[in-house]
């Protein structure tokens, strides 16, 4: 295949993988419908962002198992992977890590750590973790390709909840960041992401990457299931229709 064939099929992986979103589009999801009408308590609010943190906190160690997984498939692989982690998940690269800032969120809001340590995850988001897991347990380049494609829609929304969590509930701009920083952030995640489409292809095959990447999808609007879950207080499922 010579290279100008092989950027094609490329671009064609890429554009079949990010279609997939148009089943479950979160954007559209009743949570963030929710939030940004202004439909929900700040209480609300700080109890759906408290599933927010488990899922990002059990997310941190899917991270690490992908970054030792992929020292062994592909050094190509391991280190964007890697860039992604430390910006992610360290305070290396970019300040606090997603959780610290999450849990700032929280903490500003009124939320006792004792109260966020004794959380448990609603059965929306338990579903989520467990997804993710499942996602990362089939390769490294899955789990890479799977949080990538979310990521790319994700920079795009991040930035209307962060208006919305400041004007429309009080936040400052301190306690929101973690909303500010995904837009730019996940938009280089989502590239960075792509840019190893090919050779996730190559060690785990288009059918693991392709499902993967259905399933990153899914198990997302599981848990923005589950954070509305937390917030209502009902055992809701959204069917990506409304």
């Amino acid at each position: 295949m010579n290279s100008e064939s092989g950027s094609g099929q490329s671009l064609d992986h890429r554009a079949r993988l990010l279609s997939l979103y148009d089943r479950l589009p979160f954007h559209e999801h009743p949570l963030w419908r929710a939030v940004l009408n202004a439909e929900l308590t700040l209480e609300q609010i700080l109890c759906a962002e408290a599933q927010h943190y488990l899922r990002t906190k059990a997310g941190q160690g899917l991270r690490l198992a992908s970054l030792e997984n992929a020292k062994r498939l592909s050094p190509k692989l391991w280190e964007a992977l890697l860039q992604t982690y430390l910006e992610e998940c360290t305070a290396e690269k970019s300040g606090p890590s997603h959780l610290e800032l999450i849990k700032r969120l929280l903490v500003c809001g009124g939320l006792s750590e004792t109260r966020l340590d004794v959380t448990e995850p609603t059965p929306g988001n338990a579903a989520a973790m467990a997804l993710y897991r499942d996602i990362t347990e089939r390769g490294a380049g899955c789990h890479m390709l799977g949080a990538g494609a979310v990521e790319f829609y994700y920079c795009k929304l991040s930035p209307k909840i962060f208006k919305a969590y400041v004007e429309k509930y009080g936040m400052t701009p301190y306690q929101a960041q973690t909303y500010a920083i995904h837009g730019p952030m996940d938009s280089d995640h989502a590239d960075r992401a792509f840019s190893i489409l090919d050779e996730a292809v190559n060690l785990h095959g288009w059918p693991a990457v392709e499902r993967s990447v259905r399933d990153a999808f899914v198990a997302t609007s599981l848990h923005y299931d589950g954070m509305l879950q937390a917030a209502l207080g009902k055992i809701i499922y959204w069917n990506g229709e409304n």
